[in-house]
């Protein structure tokens, strides 16, 4: 799969690319009027700085991590259902009859393996995709702290760390398997399984699947 291509294609669609950046300082210059306050005066944090772009900036982001995930279950919903069903006889072999099973607990951790690599491959776009709307957020700040402080040749650059509306994806991107966990069908034994497997892995000094 050209993952380059799909990132470039998803940001395109989203109108997260670079040539928004045009659309994002006109946005800019035209709020730097319309504000109340100076924006330089205000913590990053503040909430009167989520203008209606940003907030538009921000759910244009958080809309398309979401369209990305549930593409990712819904594309390997054969891996997932692999993965619940497989849990059963793992958790049966080590937590019920104690008894390793190397075998059967690599055909299994295969299945996890490759639904991690599918997630990190997904995590990938995702990032790139809240890179893209804060590059947009850069852009509109940019051009509302130029125009705001166009008498004062000192602040006439913004704060590389003063992005208010800064996208971030949520801890779940780095936690893959609760997607796994949180499914309608899934059971406790499947966290066992994960368990299991990954300590059986940490006991060998190999990676986590």
């Amino acid at each position: 799969m050209d993952t380059r291509h799909s990132v470039t294609r998803c940001l395109r669609e989203c109108g997260l690319d670079l040539r928004s950046a045009v659309r994002s300082r006109r946005r800019g210059r035209l709020d730097a009027a319309r504000l109340r306050m100076t924006a330089s005066t205000y913590d990053p944090d503040s909430s009167e700085l989520i203008t209606p772009y940003v907030q538009e900036v921000r759910l244009i982001a958080e809309r398309a991590t979401i369209e990305l995930r549930g593409r990712l279950i819904e594309d390997r919903h054969t891996l997932v259902a692999a993965i619940h069903s497989g849990a059963v006889p793992v958790v049966v072999q080590y937590e019920v009859r104690h008894s390793d099973s190397p075998a059967l607990l690599d055909r299994w951790g295969r299945s996890v393996a490759e639904w991690r690599t599918a997630a990190a491959l997904c995590r990938t776009r995702a990032e790139s995709i809240a890179g893209g709307a804060n590059l947009r957020l850069a852009h509109y700040w940019d051009a509302v702290w130029q125009r705001q402080s166009a008498g004062d040749e000192a602040l006439r650059t913004r704060p590389q760390d003063w992005l208010p509306g800064r996208v971030a994806l949520d801890a779940d991107w780095h936690e893959p398997d609760s997607w796994l966990t949180a499914a309608p069908e899934a059971t406790s034994v499947l966290t066992t399984a994960l368990r299991v497997l990954d300590g059986q892995h940490a006991r060998a000094g190999r990676p986590a699947a």
